[in-house]
């Protein structure tokens, strides 16, 4: 049934207990499972002059990927994969955007993720992502709480 499972990664407690889950279905479908972690817009974070912005672009990117990567790290460290094969990605954007674009162009069979993530009180405020990416997925989206 699920050959193909997407997992956001943002570093939260309820991401990594979705990763789980994910984890726990791929091994029962014989699934491959993909982590997604997807990186601030680096736009709003640079406001030097632009003689420093090229530098600075550089080092917040290398900085965000290094802790994209850590979350990944991190995430595998806390789950017994089981023998599953676990792809990582990431991608620059608006998170429930990107997942969404994500889980069309990789045409994935389900999307595993966390109820909240790191936002907390915006997500109350503004709409979450997860309930975003529920109502615009091309596939079944299990929320983990």
């Amino acid at each position: 049934m699920y050959k193909t499972i997407l997992v956001p990664l943002d570093g939260s407690a309820p991401s990594l207990d979705a990763a789980k889950h994910a984890v726990k279905i791929a091994t029962s479908f014989d699934a491959k499972v993909t982590f997604l972690h997807i990186l601030p817009n680096l736009a709003s974070y640079i406001n030097l002059p632009r003689l420093y912005a090229a530098d600075s672009y550089n080092q917040l990117l290398e900085e965000f990927n290094a802790q994209g990567e850590t979350i990944f790290d991190n995430a595998i460290k806390e789950i017994d994969t089981q023998g599953i094969t676990i792809d990582k990605k990431l991608v620059p954007g608006d998170p429930a955007q990107k997942i969404v674009e994500e889980s069309y162009e990789g045409q994935y069979d389900l999307i595993v993720m966390g109820s909240r993530g790191l936002s907390g009180v915006q997500d109350f405020l503004m709409g979450s992502v997860s309930s975003r990416v529920s109502k615009h997925a091309p596939c079944p989206v299990l929320i983990v709480r």
